[in-house]
């Protein structure tokens, strides 16, 4: 009677497990592997005419990938002879990839050829982890990826890559942020704490305006949930965002407790931070977990990364998504393709059309115009005609939305900024800078909140102007910049 192979994959390999017919289980273990192709949406042909006049066991396609598969399930381990012999079927099958599928192993020297032919490639799969993807077909393709990235990339052969040392690689350090927030009361800092609560928003100083395009239409966003399971898998996602070019210097971020959060620039200070929970988990109303939002931009749009943490020992990870916000569906999906199979997500991805406008405005009344307190400045150094100029590029102000008064206001925008009204302060963005520690005095309005948002975060950017308190003020009385290590300006 035939195994139902196609329904149950574990049961189909238990039942294979007590067959003593060889013939009959090597038959029914070429159904079983042409299943779990199957299952991730390959046409898979059995004893396909490619490798003639040698027999292969099948032969795997969906589009541009070709897999030519040979079955072993014997009591030896399968050999060079072994890995020959598909080698010699691939010559005569045009950009296929040679898959050996052997449940005893691979000896040795099998393990070696393959990893010095490259240019041939001949991936391996052994029984152990064949057992390891029949319950989570889905797997499959995550574990060939990484199988032929560490054959082209480091020339190894990987088989049970689990129980077998990493290959250690040089880790490309994470951009960092030449942005600072400077205050009378500590040193210079990428990291700022104020209060605030749980909720995924952080603060920007560039919006990107998805919609935004000449032509009618609005943009699109993708979500990819990332297979994170912890700190140390969060920290590994930055850096292959930073390796394949999707991480940058102007990343902005926000870490959230229960009654304040921790704001930054750039993904070295954030995964600095991250680690840092040890001090946070001290506090006397600290939650037993903690949640965080990261922005930065990409080409056509922007991007979050949103995840919470347990605040203890384990550092467990739970909902891990990158969502992207784009114009429109790219007309090269590649970069995007490969960043989501360099993090193992090889299906389920999907661009879904925005319902509505990505960004919003709300602009100020008059009474909350204006800025009495600066807590702290947002400098950044100059451009490259004027490099040793510091600037002041933004402002850390009291937040107005935290007074009555606004929230009996609050009817005329809606439920636009409720989100943003626990925060403490607001990291405001100017729109004009001016330079830094100059010995002039500045008052400051804040002109609008901007507001956007992904499927799984809100980013504001409040953003503010400047005028010289003394408007007899000319250029000539300006007096030379001081050190941006230096104390901020007077208000």
């Amino acid at each position: 009677m035939r195994l139902d192979i196609g329904l149950d994959l574990p049961k189909a390999l238990r039942e294979l497990d007590s067959l003593t017919d060889r013939a009959n289980r090597g038959r029914r273990f070429e159904s079983l592997v042409a299943d779990l192709f199957r299952a991730n949406h390959f046409e898979v042909r059995l004893n396909p005419g490619s490798g003639r006049p040698r027999q292969t066991d099948l032969l795997a396609t969906k589009l541009a990938e070709v897999y030519l598969v040979e079955c072993k399930w014997r009591s030896t381990k399968a050999d060079i002879a072994d890995v020959d012999a598909l080698r010699a079927r691939l010559r005569r099958t045009s950009g296929a990839i040679g898959l050996m599928v052997g449940m005893a192993g691979f000896s040795g020297t099998a393990i070696s050829d393959v990893a010095d032919h490259r240019d041939q490639p001949i991936l391996l799969l052994s029984g152990d982890e064949v057992r390891s993807v029949v319950s989570a077909p889905n797997r499959l393709l995550d574990l060939l990826w990484r199988k032929a990235e560490a054959l082209r990339v480091d020339g190894q052969a990987l088989v049970d890559e689990p129980s077998r040392r990493p290959t250690r690689r040089k880790v490309r350090p994470l951009p960092e942020s030449s942005s600072r927030f400077v205050s009378s009361r500590n040193s210079p800092s990428a990291t700022i704490e104020f209060g605030g609560t749980f909720g995924l928003i952080t603060f920007t100083h560039d919006l990107v305006d998805i919609d935004w395009v000449p032509a009618q239409g609005g943009g699109v966003t993708l979500d990819v949930t990332a297979p994170v399971l912890s700190e140390d898998g969060i920290q590994k996602l930055l850096a292959k965002l930073a390796d394949l070019g999707w991480a940058t210097s102007d990343a902005r971020w926000t870490i959230q407790q229960t009654s304040a959060g921790w704001h930054g620039f750039g993904a070295a200070a954030f995964v600095d931070e991250l680690g840092r929970w040890r001090e946070r988990v001290e506090r006397p109303d600290a939650h037993h977990r903690e949640e965080f939002c990261y922005v930065d931009s990409c080409p056509g749009g922007f991007y979050t990364v949103t995840s919470d943490v347990s605040m203890d020992r384990a550092r467990w990870a739970t909902r891990t998504v990158i969502s992207f916000q784009l114009q429109g569906v790219p007309l090269d999906p590649s970069p995007l393709l490969q960043l989501c199979r360099a993090i193992g997500v090889h299906d389920n991805l999907f661009f879904r059309p925005l319902a509505e406008k990505s960004s919003r405005s709300v602009h100020t009344p008059d009474w909350m115009a204006e800025i009495r307190e600066v807590t702290a400045y947002v400098v950044s150094p100059g451009t490259l005609v004027d490099q040793h100029q510091q600037w002041v590029t933004g402002l850390v102000v009291p937040n107005p939305l935290r007074l009555q008064r606004w929230k009996d206001d609050r009817s005329r925008t809606g439920a636009e900024l409720q989100s943003l009204e626990a925060a403490e302060s607001l990291i405001c963005h100017l729109a004009e800078w001016h330079p830094y520690g100059d010995g002039e005095e500045y008052v400051y309005r804040l002109q609008q909140i901007e507001r956007t948002s992904t499927s799984e975060a809100t980013v504001y950017r409040p953003a503010a102007r400047w005028e010289y308190a003394h408007p007899h003020r000319t250029d000539q009385d300006v007096s030379p910049p001081t050190s941006y290590w230096s104390s901020p300006p007077t208000e």
